[in-house]
């Protein structure tokens, strides 16, 4: 069996190792395979390898939680400097990752295809840590140990409160939606019904496109259900078919939506381009499920035009649901408690006041690029006093989710496939620059707090570490 080098054995190789002109590589000399400098340079490259693998496992599992490629590439350049490496470059789309790594005179190019998608954002930020803590001399045993123990770590919440999350949340969405009791109740039952089928089918490794799809069709069918059930035994006097829409808003891609704007600010646009294509698969997988249903069963899907409350109790439940709604998509990202609390008080306060303004006559765009801006300013903050352990995409996605226009989205997909090409434009074009102004309100928050985001420079930073002196109050450790 051959014995995994060590870095001691590195260190005796490097010293013992023949120059260029031993080796015969400048006089034309042909080296012995089976001399003691082959073994030596073996040694090296095998060492090589080991290292080039936990830079890459890193950055796998980080594309797999989610991650931007930004902090995929920071994150591996720390790392790689960290345990030897002198030089370190990827390239990092939304499903693959190419990686080269220089040392000991060679160098190794690594690719690698990503097929698990998905939101872990509490490995996400124990991942952060785990680079926040890197020191030059790393062994790559210990940051193997160190990743298997992250990675082995049981998620924050159980299967069921995950699945009651979904149906909370949207019950929420659904009251800022303009829903009232009944809609908020059914809507409810609906999301948690399609949320346990999304997650019982990914855990099977089925095809995204065809999971949204299927949950899209049980949601939007089991709210048409129950509410025409009520109507025939007489609990109900008027149908509520606003509402299919509100029941399929879990499916919402709002954690990648938000992190291929932030590829896309970043210039990181291989990344950002193939991320924000699969968010529009998968929305329009889910509203072709609302578009069937809606149209089998001739329903109108516009929402209302009016909240079922005004004054002082209005605000209050703007305040309550949006709270809600935040908390629970949180708790659907898998950000921890602390966090996701933190990030739900921002969106209620935040949200109350964006829909304030619309409601005094301010543009919905510019109401949002002002919450945004201001949410993201505020997590900066929290992230600080926290001293980074909270990270600002855990508090920023979850508040700024919950702006998303998800029922003129769905409402838009329905209108175009029966025709109505005036209102769907209509409601794409809001949709468009809303979505918009969350991207530009997050840059300029970010810009105006980390200077890492206002000097355009090379990701990788190959000698960073060395650079940096390891401050923590460096803003190179203010990693999103």
């Amino acid at each position: 069996m051959t014995q995994e080098p060590t870095q001691n054995n590195i260190e005796a190789a490097r010293h013992d190792s023949p120059s260029e002109d031993a080796l015969g590589d400048s006089k034309g000399d042909v080296l012995n395979p089976h001399g003691s400098e082959h073994e030596e340079l073996r040694v090296l490259r095998d060492r090589l390898a080991a290292q080039s693998g936990v830079v890459t496992r890193l950055g796998r599992t980080l594309l797999a939680a989610g991650a931007s490629a930004y902090l995929v590439k920071f994150s591996m350049a720390r790392l790689a400097n960290a345990i030897g490496i002198e030089a370190q470059h990827s390239q990092v789309t939304f499903s693959e990752i190419v990686t080269s790594v220089y040392a000991h005179g060679t160098f190794r190019t690594e690719s690698h295809e990503q097929r698990a998608f998905g939101t872990n954002a509490a490995r996400l930020d124990d991942l952060r840590l785990f680079v926040r803590s890197l020191k030059p001399g790393l062994l790559v045993e210990d940051a193997e140990r160190s990743l298997d123990e992250i990675i082995s770590r049981k998620p924050p919440y159980p299967a069921v409160i995950n699945c009651l999350s979904s149906g909370v949340a949207c019950a929420g969405f659904c009251f800022l939606n303009r829903g009232g009791l009944v809609e908020c109740s059914v809507v409810g039952i609906a999301a948690l019904c399609g949320q346990i089928l999304r997650r019982s089918l990914l855990k099977r490794k089925a095809n995204h496109f065809g999971v949204w799809m299927l949950c899209g069709l049980l949601a939007s069918l089991l709210y048409m259900g129950i509410t025409q059930a009520l109507l025939f035994t007489g609990l109900l006097t008027v149908g509520h078919p606003q509402g299919i829409i509100s029941a399929v808003l879990f499916l919402v891609p709002g954690f990648p939506l938000v992190t291929a704007i932030l590829d896309l600010v970043r210039m990181d646009f291989l990344a950002g381009m193939s991320r924000m294509t699969y968010v529009l698969m998968l929305v329009i997988s889910a509203g072709i499920s609302v578009w069937i249903i809606a149209t089998l069963f001739q329903w109108h899907i516009d929402p209302p035009t009016a909240f079922p409350v005004s004054g002082i109790a209005l605000y209050l439940l703007q305040f309550t649901c949006s709270l809600v709604a935040s908390f629970g998509f949180a708790v659907l990202f898998s950000i921890r408690p602390q966090v996701a609390l933190c990030a739900a008080l921002v969106a209620g306060c935040a949200n109350v006041g964006r829909l304030f303004l619309v409601a005094q006559g301010m543009l919905p765009q510019a109401a949002v690029g002002l919450a945004a801006v201001t949410i993201g300013i505020v997590a900066h903050f929290i992230s600080r006093i926290s001293g980074f352990r909270f990270s600002r995409t855990s508090l920023t996605v979850p508040a700024v989710v919950i702006m998303i226009p998800g029922v003129p989205l769905y409402a838009a997909i329905t209108h175009l496939s029966n025709g109505d090409i005036p209102q769907a434009t209509a409601a794409l074009v809001q949709v468009f620059f809303v979505i918009l102004s969350i991207g530009v309100g997050l840059a300029i928050s970010r810009m105006l707090t980390d200077p890492g985001w206002r000097i355009d420079r090379d990701t990788a930073q190959p000698r960073m570490l060395e650079k940096t002196g390891w401050n923590d109050d460096s803003h190179d450790f203010q990693m999103r």
